[in-house]
């Protein structure tokens, strides 16, 4: 058993801490400082991968957008992800921009349960940097319903409800390090944004050098962007109060059903 930064106690593996257990190259891959952690090999988003949906038309290149580390976790911890079919992610979306636009993920939508009318979940949090989560609602025209900004610092979790595609973006000027939790095996769907070249909603830089949103025009219909604050929003369960995602789930697997 370990305690915690916030004195919770833990059992089996301990939290994913960044600058403690891992941190980060100066070109933004992380690098574990614990034997013990499986290290996966990165999965690469490039500039050439998001062509589909960027704001302007640049040249596409090989230029890194961000890291994905799937199924990262302590190696005594391996048979309770397995046997919860769970698993924790580890995102690196470097800082910068697209011409005016700020980097971010291509976005994508999950698939719906086995033989359920709902889709899967997703949850993340912020473990350095700073995240604007874009979580966005279609019809089935495939025109958008709803779109809501989450707005994260390190430390905030976000949970994406059934039903939402989701985008995120490094708005600062640090790499942005989020994890996640999410049911195992399924394959996202990445048609919807690339069919209408992204999001409802941009962000990029206006000419004040300011963040600012604007609307996607490939989308017919117009739906107002509503902002949020991360630590306003609902958490479905009370297994990640004073504990970081992996250590809860460690603790409280059972608690994350509702993931799968």
């Amino acid at each position: 058993m370990r305690k915690t930064d916030t004195g919770t106690i833990l059992r089996g593996g301990c939290s994913m801490i960044f600058g403690k257990d891992f941190g980060l190259t100066e070109e933004g891959q992380l690098v574990f400082y614990q034997e013990d952690i499986y290290e996966p090999k990165p999965a690469v988003r490039r500039l050439i991968d998001a062509g589909e949906v960027l704001f302007q038309t640049v040249p596409l290149d090989d230029r890194p957008l961000y890291y994905m580390y799937r199924g990262v976790h302590w190696r005594q911890d391996r048979e309770k992800f397995l046997q919860h079919d769970i698993r924790y992610d580890i995102t690196v979306i470097l800082p910068g921009l697209i011409g005016q636009e700020y980097i971010k993920t291509v976005g994508h939508f999950h698939p719906l349960k086995p033989q359920s009318s709902e889709t899967y979940p997703e949850y993340y949090e912020v473990l350095s940097g700073e995240a604007l989560y874009l979580l966005q609602k279609n019809n089935r025209r495939g025109e958008v319903e709803e779109v809501l900004v989450v707005e994260a610092k390190k430390g905030d979790k976000v949970y994406i409800p059934p039903g939402y595609g989701h985008i995120t973006i490094n708005p600062g000027n640090e790499p942005l390090v989020m994890a996640n939790l999410v049911e195992a095996n399924f394959s996202s769907i990445y048609e919807p944004f690339a069919a209408k070249r992204g999001a409802a909603y941009y962000y990029i830089q206006n000419e004040k050098g300011q963040g600012e949103f604007v609307k996607n025009p490939y989308y017919q219909n117009s739906v107002a962007l509503r902002m949020v604050a991360a630590p306003n929003l609902p958490q479905p369960t009370e297994a990640v109060k004073n504990a970081s995602l992996y250590g809860a789930f460690i603790q409280q697997p059972e608690a994350f059903e509702f993931l799968k």
